[in-house]
């Protein structure tokens, strides 16, 4: 894939407050620009999440967390202001920050040139932002996870990675070279810290995000305990045996309507659907029950035409 368009950022900062007007030329298809969108879900709630993700640029990283050596936080993956539909896991992997074909997927301090996180300004700022959001259009994605997740995404809601309609989260915007499974307790909860979760928090408050998708057992149920959504499980196939002998392992689904996040009012329901397979290493035919469950949900229905 080649890169779809340029963008062009015009910060304003001061001290811990950055308003963000972006102004766009590009052939990106299907898309109002950003200044358009920020029209339309109003000034004020956009003005706070600039202030909370300049906020949180700027933090510097957890010590003895395996955090990835002078890594930049991952604030989204893909058009995170437009997207319709988000996928959300625990963190992003360390494989993010590695060299591919000569191109790194995000920015480091190294190649923003500077030595300290407190440096960081506008300038690094709007770079940073921009590998973020030019994630999926810059040919370098990490496509091992992606695509399996995306076919979900897109047979599931319409939406996709790649032309904008979907986008990716994580609840701890640092990188690990650590799993989240072989981190510690204190060290998963130094890296959700509270700035973390204020960025999740204002980026679904702020988008226009109609479907949330947790994508594994331990990313759906982690993600709802810290979201702190009650769910509704039910089993989209028992475990059992096929005729031929082959072993069918139980697929479960996981339903959440959420009005409020983290104690924010969102103005609007969002319907949040999780499942226990990882699309990664999962057959099709648990892919298939996946999709067939959310596209016939009376819910997802009801909210979302596909």
């Amino acid at each position: 894939m080649n890169d779809l368009g340029n963008e062009v950022v015009a910060m304003a900062c001061s001290n811990d407050s950055v308003v963000i007007d972006h102004v766009r030329k590009r052939t990106y298809p299907t898309t109002d620009d950003i200044m358009g969108d920020a029209l339309k879900t109003g000034g004020r709630r956009v003005r706070k999440l600039d202030e909370v993700i300049a906020r949180r640029l700027r933090q510097r990283p957890p010590e003895d967390c395996t955090v990835v050596p002078r890594s930049t936080p991952v604030i989204a993956f893909g058009r995170f202001r437009r997207a319709r539909v988000a996928t959300i896991s625990l963190n992003p992997s360390h494989r993010e920050f590695e060299e591919v074909r000569g191109e790194r997927r995000f920015h480091t301090l190294e190649t923003l040139g500077i030595a300290d996180y407190r440096e960081l300004g506008q300038e690094h700022a709007i770079r940073i932002l921009d590998y973020c959001e030019r994630y999926f259009e810059r040919g370098i994605y990490y496509a091992d996870w992606f695509d399996r997740v995306n076919w979900i995404v897109r047979e599931a809601t319409g939406a996709d990675y790649f032309d904008g309609s979907a986008c990716h989260l994580d609840i701890s915007q640092w990188a690990t070279m650590t799993v989240w499974s072989g981190l510690t307790a204190r060290q998963r909860m130094a890296i959700t810290s509270e700035t973390d979760l204020e960025v999740v928090r204002e980026l679904i408050a702020e988008g226009p995000y109609e479907i949330l998708l947790l994508n594994g057992k331990k990313t759906a149920l982690e993600v709802l305990n810290v979201l702190g959504s009650s769910y509704e499980k039910k089993i989209l196939r028992h475990s059992h045996k096929t005729e031929n002998g082959r072993r069918r392992s139980t697929v479960e689904g996981y339903f959440a309507a959420i009005d409020t996040l983290l104690g924010t009012p969102l103005g609007r329901t969002i319907r949040i659907f999780g499942w226990n397979v990882y699309a990664k290493y999962a057959g099709q035919d648990s892919l298939d029950l996946i999709k067939d469950w959310i596209r016939g949900s009376r819910d997802f229905a009801q909210h979302v035409q596909v």
